[in-house]
């Protein structure tokens, strides 16, 4: 148990640097402390060695913000041979301090328990062995070292020992990759075996080199070029999920520069990939497509549906390239990149809700560009219309898109017309003046198709002059009914 001061105080540890010969201090975020308490007891009473793994311990090395904090469960009597030690271990925790029954994945011997409104994972030392066509692998029971090697790299198998604050780096390389920020897998013999069984491990490997600052070995490298075509096992959830993850980093085109590298980015997003070196008028842009997206991804604020939309805005001008002499046009490629961004969206598995957004900005993101003096105030209210609740994402990716040109001028100019409008209360018409029912009754008709084209010349009326009366569109409608 700990003693009295560290439970008060914070879980503080010491432990023995053995790359640097010093002694480095380091604490549990304040968030953990009551936690990793409640665990560390009641594993010592119960006769368990409790360890955190994985990131979370890397993390504590690095002085990042640590998450995911999943706890490895061994029984210390090594006579007790129990796949289900962490599945049992969380239940007598969820007993003993009156927390929620935890969730049980007995296939793989792990649970999920809240505690102190944290979610954490009861784990068991495991090896795993996989299907050719799956990397949902089947697992067994092993040792602490057989777990290490089964993990991906070397900075992610690292174990805290709760019983006495000691980290054991069972593939003798992850406090020394920490050092030195690489990122290594944890048998570097087995490299493309490991990327192999599990290739979501090379999205993983591209993507904490970008979150970590770290460079990726380059046996460990090759191994990933080598593998990429196995991706094609990886549910699309699954890509998503280490995508999103990717796009929210503070410069997120490191790692597509890197996955179209080792070949990833022509396996999972190949309609960004042939961007590459697809030449552009330079009148407008001196880069090639690719480029111009990520330095456009990159100027980008970190909002995750502005950033996809970014990383697919022009992905449509593949499909409408067109070269005369040296005049260089793509045709519509808004619309165009708008259709196959909904392609690659659904293919992706997200939602219909941020599909729709991001399609929306990819429409209309060349729109603003067209704005001159001349548009008169109806139809400055007819494109704020055009762009819905997606309004103020469009202005931000044409801004970055257009960056230092012409373009950006009449992007400022146009925002102040719309401000002025909504100064005014004249950018929004009123909500609807005749509803169907007193439309009817106006005019004594049946229903009928008349009714969809009185209310679109209402609508139309409305984006003329916001305030136009009642009795005005009355008027204007007997003329036209």
């Amino acid at each position: 148990m700990l003693d009295k001061n560290t439970r008060r105080y914070g879980v503080v540890f010491l432990f023995y640097d053995i790359i640097s010969t010093d002694m480095k201090r380091i604490s549990v975020p304040k968030r953990y402390e009551s936690i990793v308490d409640k665990i560390s007891f009641t594993a010592k009473e119960n006769n368990f060695d409790a360890y955190v793994v994985g990131g979370f311990v890397r993390d504590l090395f690095l002085d990042r913000e640590p998450k995911d904090l999943d706890i490895m469960i061994c029984p210390r009597d090594s006579s007790v041979n129990d796949r289900l030690a962490g599945v049992n271990f969380s239940k007598i925790l969820a007993n003993k301090y009156k927390l929620r029954e935890p969730v049980i994945f007995e296939k793989f011997g792990t649970s999920k328990l809240f505690i102190d409104n944290e979610e954490v994972e009861f784990v068991m030392p495991r090896k795993e062995y996989y299907d050719f066509n799956s990397r949902n692998p089947n697992t067994q029971l092993a040792s602490l070292e057989q777990d290490a090697l089964r993990r991906d790299f070397t900075v992610n198998a690292l174990f805290l020992r709760l019983s006495d604050m000691k980290v054991l780096d069972l593939t003798s390389g992850g406090l020394n990759d920490i050092k030195n920020k690489i990122i290594r897998v944890t048998d570097i013999s087995s490299a493309e075996v490991i990327f192999r069984q599990d290739p979501l491990r090379i999205l993983r490997a591209v993507r904490q080199s970008l979150q970590l600052e770290f460079s990726i070995d380059a046996d460990t490298y090759n191994a990933m070029k080598n593998s990429v075509e196995r991706i094609s096992i990886v549910s699309p959830e699954r890509i998503r999920d280490e995508l999103n993850k990717i796009l929210v980093e503070q410069i997120p085109s490191q790692a597509f520069v890197m996955m179209y590298e080792i070949n990833l980015l022509h396996e999972i997003l190949p309609e960004l990939a042939r961007l590459k070196n697809l030449e552009q008028s330079v009148k407008y842009h001196v880069d090639d497509v690719f480029t111009h997206t990520l330095k456009v991804l990159d100027r980008t604020r970190n909002d995750i549906v502005l950033r996809m939309a970014a990383l697919l805005h022009d992905i449509g001008k593949f499909s409408t390239y067109k070269k005369n002499s040296d005049k260089i046009s793509f045709c519509d490629h808004d619309v165009e990149s708008a259709k196959e961004s909904e392609n690659v969206l659904k293919r992706l598995k997200y939602s219909k809700e941020f599909i729709q957004k991001t399609v929306s900005i990819i429409r209309n993101h060349t729109y603003p560009k067209m704005y001159s003096k001349d548009w008169s105030d109806s139809a400055v209210r007819r494109f704020v219309k055009r762009c819905g609740t997606e309004f103020t994402l469009i202005m931000e990716i044409s801004k970055v898109d257009y960056w230092k040109d012409d373009g950006a001028r009449n992007l400022v100019e146009l925002n102040n017309r719309v401000e002025d409008l909504k100064s005014k209360n004249m950018l929004y018409p009123k909500p609807e003046l005749i509803p169907g029912n007193e439309l009817l009754d106006i005019f004594d008709k049946p229903a009928g198709k008349w009714m969809q084209d009185a209310k679109r010349k209402i609508e139309e009326m409305q984006i003329e002059n916001p305030n136009i009366t009642k009795e005005a569109i009355i008027e204007a409608l007997k003329n036209n009914i």
